[in-house]
């Protein structure tokens, strides 16, 4: 092998080590705290907890989104959406969670009450905050409807 090339392999074969142990650290890496937050066990996201067997199912929708409804039809849409849970009566946001394409988001909480707070913009679309409550070994159904403005 020429002299030239030897500098240029040695890189490469270095750069190739770094990439290796930082896939091989990332496989073992943490979940991400939410903003904001600490990292003590108590504020600690539910969402991590693995072990709890209960929680919520958000369905986001936005609309409506044509000017007029037909029969049979549908002018709400899945919505990627950022809501705030809020723990009561402690007022403790735990995390907050964001909704995927299909506008589905499933989050473990601990049985108790809990304030959704959706980002909205300014003035549309915007949502109400809503209040809901966990069950023990049970997973709580909600739906946060975002308003388009449309009318």
């Amino acid at each position: 092998m020429s002299r030239g090339r030897w500098p240029a392999l040695a890189a490469s074969v270095s750069l190739l080590a770094v990439c290796g142990a930082s896939s091989t650290s990332s496989a073992t890496a943490r979940p991400a705290f939410a903003a904001g937050a600490r990292s003590d066990t108590a504020n600690r996201p539910a969402a991590f907890d693995t072990s709890l067997d209960s929680g919520l199912r958000i369905h986001v929708l936005y609309g409506p989104t044509c000017p007029v409804q037909r029969v049979g039809e549908s002018c709400a849409r899945p919505y990627q959406a950022s809501i705030r849970i809020v723990r009561e009566p402690a007022n403790r946001t735990l995390t907050t969670v964001r909704s995927s394409s299909d506008g589905r988001v499933s989050v473990r909480l601990r049985p108790g009450r809990y304030l959704l707070k959706p980002q909205t913009g300014h003035p549309f679309p915007r949502a109400v905050a809503e209040t809901v409550t966990v069950h023990p070994h049970r997973f709580t159904t909600v739906t946060v409807s975002y308003d388009s403005g449309i009318r």
